[in-house]
Order: structure tokens, then C-alpha cells, then sequence
């Protein structure tokens, strides 16, 4: 088995992603491994920007940016300490499992909402895509309060 040096935990700041916390942690201290907290800015919404604002495109890019590394910041807190953080923006199953690729991950970790059949036949799951794409093995943690 492979050593685990480097744990990918992804967030998108709810509830939810944090139900994996304790369990990643609990692994980090266990095989003296580090923590890496993601959050991917979906590019598939579209910002809410009005050229009247006097706010540019590009600097309202920048601002949900920065904005989200202070959350990423904040989030990973709740990991404990010497925890790295990363934002990056695309199309999130995509931007995982490139993260992973690149930066040494030996293994990814990810909360999953639990929705039931209809919403994931229609929209996906990106934990679904990640793992069918990702170099290195996924732990999916499920949120044991939300109902089928």
C-alpha cells in the first residue's frame, strides 16, 4: 500500500463538507500526514456583475477570489493546525482531480450531500466524477443527519 503523505480535503463551506473533518485529522495524526483544504469556485456560475457597479469583471473575479482564500482560511481552522489551504476556479470534479494530480495527493477526501435519485441523475455528483478520474484513492465520508 502506498504511503499517505499529502490529504486532499475538499470544502464548498457548508455543513456538510465539515463532516469529514474529525475523520481526516484523526488520519493526519495517524500517518503524520499533511492536510490540504480545496475549495473550487464553480465556474459555471455566472457572476453577478453590472458594468454600472463600477466594478470590472475582472476585479469582481479577483474580490470572489480572495474572498473565498479568507474562507478557505477561516473553514480550516476547524482541521486543527498547519493546514495549507488552495482556492482555484473551474469546473470543480475537473479543478479536484487536476489538484490532486499536481501537487502529490495521496489521497482525496470528500464530504457527499446524500441527495437522493433524482437530483443526482440530473445534476451529477461531483464526487462521483472525482472518483472515477482521480490518481490516487477517494474517501467519500457521508452526512449520517441528512435522510434519503
Amino acid at each position: 500500500m502506498k504511503e499517505i503523505k499529502r490529504i486532499l480535503i475538499t470544502t464548498d463551506f457548508s455543513e456538510t463538507s465539515r463532516t469529514a473533518f474529525p475523520l481526516v485529522r484523526e488520519m493526519a495524526d495517524k500517518f503524520g500526514a499533511g492536510i490540504v483544504l480545496l475549495h473550487v469556485l464553480d465556474a459555471h456560475l455566472p457572476p453577478l456583475v453590472f458594468e454600472p457597479s463600477g466594478v470590472s469583471a475582472g476585479e469582481f473575479e479577483q474580490q470572489r477570489v480572495e474572498r473565498a482564500k479568507s474562507r478557505a482560511e477561516a473553514f480550516a481552522t476547524h482541521l486543527g493546525e498547519m493546514i495549507e489551504t488552495a482556492v482555484t476556479c473551474g469546473i470543480p470534479h475537473v479543478e479536484i482531480v487536476k489538484f490532486a494530480e499536481d501537487n502529490g495527493i495521496d489521497l482525496v477526501v470528500m464530504a457527499t450531500h446524500g441527495r437522493g435519485f433524482f437530483s443526482h441523475a440530473i445534476l451529477g455528483s461531483t464526487t462521483e466524477r472525482v472518483v472515477r478520474r482521480s490518481p490516487c484513492p477517494v474517501l467519500t465520508v457521508r452526512d449520517d443527519s441528512l435522510e434519503d
